[in-house]
Formats: C-alpha cells, structure tokens, sequence
C-alpha cells in the first residue's frame, strides 16, 4: 500500500514543491508522510488526471489550473494573449 508515482504523479509532486526528490521511492514516502492515507489512491489519480489535462509537461497551463495559488511553479505565469488562445 502507498502512492502511486508514475511520470504525472512525479512531475506535479515536484513542480507543487511536496518533494525535492526525484526517485519514485523516495517521492512515495515524502506524499505518504503529507497525504491522510486513505487519500493515497485518489491522489495519485488525480494528478494523474490533471497532469494529462492541465499541468502537462511542456507546456502546463497555470492560468487554468485551480491549484495555481498554492503551485509554487506558477508563479510569475503569465496569462496568454487572446491571439495565442485562439490559435
């Protein structure tokens, strides 16, 4: 039983500063320490989820992410112009 650490899971970790680690064992142990463990499952879908949609790894999305004002990564993003958004 633990977390779930896949590409997203480690990716979104990271960039929400839960970890400083970038092995998937020690990334577990650090989540598991901050996450009630019956959220341990959920979780890892969840970023999962939001990695694929919103915070993908070339070009996240801050402007449209609910978690932007607690992502230490998006700060300073800037909100594209209308031009780039609708091209």
């Amino acid at each position: 039983m633990g977390v779930t650490v896949d590409t997203h899971v480690k990716r979104l970790s990271q960039r929400l500063g839960l970890t400083t680690h970038t092995d998937p064992i020690r990334i577990e142990r650090d989540l598991m320490a901050l996450i009630p463990q019956a959220d341990w499952e959920n979780w890892s879908i969840r970023l999962i989820y939001l990695g694929r949609a919103v915070c993908t790894a070339r070009s996240p999305v801050c402007y449209n992410c609910e978690l932007s004002d607690l992502c230490p990564s998006a700060q300073g993003a800037t909100v594209p112009s209308a031009e780039k958004c609708l091209s």
